[in-house]
């Protein structure tokens, strides 16, 4: 029964994906740990592929559908798979399993980070409008693409909850084009992340776990494309930014109660 719930969160993560360009990681890691009882390093793994697979499907139908910009997300893209690299194969491995100073364990302070980046980008997105920073953009993105590959390699997430709000906030796209575009980089930003588990650390998946889950997020995914194009756009800003926040607060609950 537990385990039922759990695909069945993972076709709402799916969901995301397909409304949002994003957010999906933002429900499998918590089911993966809370649910399902995998390890934190395991778990950001698992992610990796899920998230990969499930955005470059999302990304291949963006491309049928003449939504995908890549000139507007270059320089994002390219500091953002090279801090994914950085993070996922130093950065991680470099964290102690007990973190004395903050009296926290390398779990709960992974997590505690992963909800604190979940609500500033839920809040930025809820409170502020579009700004046109055309002089400083690509800077802005290649800053703002440093800080998605690192947090890419150490949570096992894709980034896409901050490159959304990015590229709504700063470069003016809608929620449609700018979920197609962090599609994109999350693939790039995964299959990174991936090749060096699988390579360097020659991480093994468990093949009959992956396919109940990629079904799960693949129906998800297509439901999620087509409310996209039937669904007040605001509507759907506000739904991810809710949903982002009130997660946050849950994570944190569970980790520091």
């Amino acid at each position: 029964m537990v385990e039922l719930i759990g695909y069945i969160l993972f076709v709402f993560a799916g969901l995301f994906f397909g409304l949002f360009g994003s957010g999906g990681s933002i429900i499998i890691i918590p089911v993966l740990i809370y649910v399902f009882n995998i390890p934190i390093y395991e778990a950001t793994t698992y992610s990796l592929l899920l998230v990969c697979l499930v955005s470059l499907y999302g990304t291949i139908f963006h491309l049928n559908q003449n939504t995908f910009q890549i000139s507007r997300i270059i320089y994002f893209a390219i500091p953002s798979v090279i801090c994914t690299a950085f993070s996922r194969a130093l950065l991680f491995p470099s964290i102690p399993d007990y973190i004395v100073f903050l009296n926290l364990s390398k779990h709960s302070f992974l997590m505690v980070l992963f909800s604190v980046v979940i609500f500033l980008s839920g809040f930025s997105l809820l409170k502020r409008n579009s700004i046109n920073l055309k002089s400083n953009l690509n800077f802005l993105l290649i800053l703002l693409g440093v800080l998605v590959g690192i947090l890419s390699g150490l949570l096992g997430i894709g980034g896409g909850f901050i490159i959304v709000p990015t590229l709504m906030i700063f470069a003016n796209m809608d929620i449609k084009k700018a979920a197609s575009c962090a599609l994109f980089v999350i693939t790039l930003n995964t299959l990174l992340a991936l090749i060096l588990e699988v390579t360097i650390f020659q991480f093994k998946f468990d093949v009959q776990f992956i396919f109940f889950v990629l079904l799960s997020g693949l129906i998800g995914l297509r439901a999620g494309v087509f409310l996209l194009n039937r669904i007040n756009l605001m509507l759907v800003k506000k739904m991810f930014s809710i949903t982002l926040l009130c997660l946050s607060f849950v994570i944190l609950i569970i980790e520091l109660l």
